[in-house]
């Protein structure tokens, strides 16, 4: 057993594309990469072709109120589902598109007026992440902000992007317990919350 979790030093001069072509577009955008990389017994590997979509890069947050010990999260219709025939309005922390020349926590900011009509303080980066790294190219920055939430809740969003938002303040237990029993399904809101229930007192 290693006693600590080390990456391998790896940089893109470890990576040897040969084709990047674009076999889709729409809302996003679908690559297909052929490419060789460096193997761990530092071999090349065959080459290998692999889809990737994306939309670009966003930003998430999770306003908590410490008075109240609660969160806000927003729940809306996602098209997930329809792939496996299910129904998804999904509860989710606020999250929107970085667009050229704003910063993460900008759009966090921005994200938390639009979809909740919630102002934060100035929010804490909990991680960047891939959400789901096997084909998906989706960059996400997950922030917590302060808020006050007494008065948090309604229908929200922009009209011109086709938003129809609830957006709900529940005590931060609630919020907890919903990550375990499947009402909360999103992976990077799960974490958001994870991480704020032990990680509240740095904001």
């Amino acid at each position: 057993m290693e006693r600590r979790l080390i990456p391998s030093p790896r940089t893109l001069d470890d990576i040897d594309i040969k084709r990047r072509d674009l076999i889709g577009q729409g809302w996003g955008k679908l690559e297909r990469f052929t490419f060789r990389h460096r193997r761990f017994d530092n071999q090349w590997s065959e080459e290998v072709t692999r889809d990737l979509y994306t939309i670009g890069e966003v930003s998430m947050v999770i306003p908590y109120d410490p008075t109240l010990d609660a969160v806000l999260l927003v729940e809306q219709f996602r098209t997930c589902g329809l792939y496996w025939g299910e129904a998804t309005w999904l509860f989710e922390a606020v999250a929107g598109i970085i667009d050229p020349g704003e910063t993460p926590p900008e759009v966090a900011m921005r994200e938390a007026m639009e979809e909740a009509a919630c102002a934060i303080a100035l929010p804490v980066l909990i991680a960047t992440v891939y959400s789901s790294p096997g084909g998906y190219g989706e960059r996400t920055h997950m922030y917590a902000g302060r808020a006050d939430l007494s008065a948090a809740g309604g229908i929200h969003g922009l009209a011109h992007e086709h938003e129809d938002i609830r957006a709900v303040a529940v005590p931060l237990d609630e919020a907890l317990a919903a990550t375990t029993d499947g009402r909360i399904r999103d992976a990077k809101t799960m974490l958001m919350i994870q991480w704020l229930a032990i990680n509240k007192s740095k904001l």
